[in-house]
C-alpha cells in the first residue's frame, strides 16, 4: 500500500491487502490534531481568557475567541485541500503542509501557555492566533493523506482507524494532561520564570508539542506518498475548492451536493447537543455543571470504542445504509433522552448515541471522496470541512436564538428535527459506496 499510486494518480492497480500498522501510522497526523485541540478547548475558556477577560460580556468573548478556530478552517482549509492537489515535490503533495504546518502548531501552542503565563492578553492572542492558522494549514492535507495511499474498498475502515487516534488524542487530554496541569514545583517554575501557580498549565501545553512532533516524526519517517505525474498530464485535471462546489452542484446526479446538505444538518444536531448539554443538565436537570458535562463520556468514548467497528460495519452493509441506520440510532437516542432525568440512563444512552454518531461521522467523508474521484481528493476533503465547519460556527448561534425565543427545554427536540431534515437528504444519495470513484473518474 505504500506504493499505491492508483490512490493518487490512476497509474497501478491498488493492492487490496489492508495493511493496519501503516495505516495507524497515517492516523498520527490525525492524532496531532486530536490532541492538541482537545488541551486547547479544555483550558482556554475556563483559566486562561479569564485571566483577562471579565464583565459582562465576558462569555460572548470568549466563545467569539473560541470559535477562531473554526472560522480560519471554514476560510482556509477548503482552499489548502484543493491546493495540496496540484502540489508536486519530492515529498509528495500532502507532506510538504504537514511537515510544515505540524512543527509551526506545536511551537505555536506551547508559546500560547507560555504568553499567557509571562506576557498580556494580546501577546496570548497572537501566538493562539499562529496556532490555529497553522492548524488550518495542514489539517485539509493530513486527512487527504489516507485515501491517497488506501485503496477505496478500505478506506471506511481506515477512516475508522483516523478517527480512533483522534479519540486517543481526547483521552490523553483528558486523563494525562490534566494530572500534568495540576503540577507545582518550584525549581521548574524558575527555571522558566514564571509564577508556581502557572508551571502545569505550561507543562501541560509543553507535553502535548513535544507529543506532536513525536508522532510527525514518525508519520514521517514510515508514510511515503507515491510519485505523481506532472499536473499537465495528470488524469483527470485537478480543480479548486469553487470549481469542485460548482461542479457537484451542478452534476446530474445530486447525491454529492445532498451528502454535503446531510453532513451541514447532522453537524448543526451534533453540535447543538456538545455546545449546549451542560447548561441544559444544570438549568433542566438541576445537575452540577461537573456532573452534566462529565455524562459527554458517554457519547465520546462511544465514538472512540466504535470508530473502527463502524467501518467494518459498512464494509459489509454499504456507507449509506450504515449511514441511515446511524442516523435513526442517534433520532431515537435523542427522543429517549427527552424524557431522561436519570444520569445513569442518560449516561448509558448517550453511549447508545455515540454508536450512532461513529456510524455516521466515520463513513460520511470517505462517500465524499468516491463522489468527487481521486483527483479531487483534496477538494472534497475541503467541501466537508467547509460544511461541516460552517455547522460549528453557525450552529451555536443558531441554537442559542431559538433557546433564547423559547426555552433550552428544547435542546433535544431542536436537535431532532436538525438530525431528521439530514435523514431526508441522506435517502436523496445514491453515489458513494465502493466503485463509485472509478464512475465520477469517468463522468469527469
Amino acid at each position: 500500500m505504500a506504493t499505491d499510486t492508483e490512490a493518487a494518480s490512476g497509474a497501478q492497480a491498488a493492492p487490496e491487502k489492508m495493511r493496519w500498522l501503516y495505516v495507524f501510522a497515517i492516523g498520527l497526523g490525525f492524532f496531532t490534531t486530536g490532541v492538541s485541540w482537545s488541551v486547547y478547548n479544555s483550558y482556554l475558556p475556563a483559566d486562561f481568557l479569564p485571566t483577562f477577560i471579565s464583565g459582562s460580556l465576558e462569555n460572548t468573548i470568549i466563545g467569539a475567541i473560541m470559535v477562531l478556530d473554526n472560522v480560519l478552517a471554514l476560510f482556509m482549509q477548503p482552499y489548502i485541500g484543493a491546493r495540496s492537489d496540484k502540489v508536486r515535490s519530492r515529498l509528495g503533495r500532502r507532506m510538504p503542509f504537514i511537515l510544515m504546518g505540524t512543527p509551526a502548531a506545536a511551537i505555536f501552542f506551547m508559546l500560547t501557555a507560555y504568553g499567557w503565563a509571562s506576557f498580556n492578553f494580546w501577546m496570548m492572542f497572537a501566538f493562539l492566533t499562529l496556532f490555529n492558522v497553522s492548524m488550518a494549514y495542514y489539517r485539509a492535507p493530513v486527512v487527504a493523506l489516507m485515501p491517497d495511499l488506501v485503496p477505496s474498498k478500505h478506506r471506511s475502515n481506515a477512516n475508522g482507524v483516523i478517527n480512533l487516534m483522534g479519540g486517543i488524542g481526547a483521552i490523553y487530554a483528558f486523563l494525562i494532561a490534566s494530572r500534568i496541569y495540576k503540577i507545582q514545583d518550584p525549581g521548574i517554575a524558575a527555571l522558566f520564570g514564571v509564577p508556581l501557580n502557572k508551571i502545569g498549565p505550561i507543562l501541560a501545553f509543553l507535553t502535548t508539542s513535544v507529543i506532536m512532533i513525536i508522532a510527525l516524526t514518525f508519520l514521517y519517517l514510515i508514510v511515503r506518498e507515491p510519485p505523481l505525474p506532472p499536473v499537465d498530464t495528470a488524469k483527470p485535471k485537478e480543480i479548486g475548492i469553487v470549481g469542485a462546489f460548482r461542479e457537484v452542484s451542478f452534476a446530474k446526479d445530486k447525491s454529492a451536493i445532498a451528502l454535503l446538505g446531510a453532513i451541514l444538518f447532522w453537524f448543526f444536531g451534533y453540535n447543538a447537543i456538545e455546545t449546549w448539554f451542560t447548561k441544559y443538565g444544570k438549568e433542566v436537570l438541576l445537575f452540577e455543571t461537573a456532573d452534566a458535562s462529565f455524562l459527554l463520556n458517554g457519547i465520546a468514548l462511544s465514538f472512540v470504542v466504535f470508530a473502527i467497528p463502524a467501518g467494518f460495519i459498512a464494509g459489509k452493509i454499504g456507507r449509506r445504509n450504515t449511514i441511515l441506520i446511524g442516523l435513526l440510532v442517534m433520532i431515537a437516542s435523542l427522543v429517549v433522552l427527552f424524557y431522561l432525568t436519570n444520569p445513569t440512563m442518560i449516561l448509558g444512552i448517550l453511549a447508545v448515541a455515540g454508536f450512532g454518531w461513529a456510524l455516521v461521522n466515520v463513513n460520511s467523508i470517505v462517500m465524499v471522496w468516491e463522489q468527487l474521484g481521486k483527483a479531487r481528493l483534496g477538494a472534497g476533503t475541503g467541501l466537508y470541512y467547509a460544511f461541516s465547519m460552517t455547522a460549528a460556527i453557525l450552529g451555536p448561534l443558531l441554537t442559542g436564538m431559538i433557546f433564547d425565543l423559547t426555552s433550552i427545554k428544547v435542546l433535544f427536540p431542536v436537535s431532532i428535527v436538525f438530525f431528521v431534515i439530514a435523514l431526508i437528504l441522506m435517502l436523496l444519495v445514491k453515489s458513494g459506496e465502493v466503485g463509485d470513484e472509478a464512475k465520477s473518474e469517468v463522468a469527469q
